[in-house]
């Protein structure tokens, strides 16, 4: 067994992880590989990993509160994220897309708010934040061109216009879903 799956190991982590959503995503990542590095290294000095041995290990850690507050000191806290925030560019995402088709001004206006809500969420990486941009302006766009293009060759038909609101409407979501599932693995 990796000294990081004994359960008291486990909950110690975690606590940190909670304590450290607050934290800007690399700060935290550093600090949470420094933590179970430390653990580790602490555990593989003890060959028998007792119970009492991994509660000495983590004692002498300290709290995960204080570690993080300490953490802390030398950052600006993020501001906590409310749950619309987080929600708002997971839903205007792969609206914007649809809307487009609709009403593109109204459709403009809901892909630029939530390309501008998805950047100033502090809890997505900037990788993640680059992917869901793309599939929310890219695809849309791309969509739009190919549609103009086919509309001006005169093979604008229903099998590939149905294809290319598929494609509007199916990217941004996959994008919507991944971002949620990345949200959640930041702050859990």
């Amino acid at each position: 067994m990796q000294s990081t799956e004994h359960p008291l190991v486990a909950a110690y982590l975690e606590a940190a992880a909670r304590e450290a959503a607050a934290l800007a995503p690399e700060r935290r990542n550093e600090l949470l590989a420094d933590l179970t590095e430390h653990i580790e290294v602490a555990l593989a000095e003890r060959p028998g990993r007792s119970e009492a041995e991994v509660k000495a290990v983590l004692d002498r850690l300290g709290d995960p509160r204080t570690i993080v507050a300490t953490a802390r000191e030398g950052e600006s806290a993020a501001p906590p994220v409310s749950k619309w925030h987080g929600l708002a560019p997971l839903i205007l995402l792969p609206v914007a897309g649809l809307l487009v088709g609709v009403n593109p001004l109204l459709g403009g206006i809901a892909m630029i708010a939530g390309v501008v809500l998805l950047w100033k969420a502090p809890h997505w990486s900037k990788r993640d934040k680059t992917i869901g941009t793309a599939a929310a302006l890219l695809v849309p766009m791309g969509a739009a061109l190919a549609g103009l293009a086919f509309a001006t060759a005169g093979r604008l038909n229903e099998p590939v216009l149905l294809t290319l609101v598929a494609a509007v409407t199916l990217v941004p979501a996959a994008a919507s879903i991944y971002l949620f599932r990345a949200g959640r693995r930041v702050s859990s």
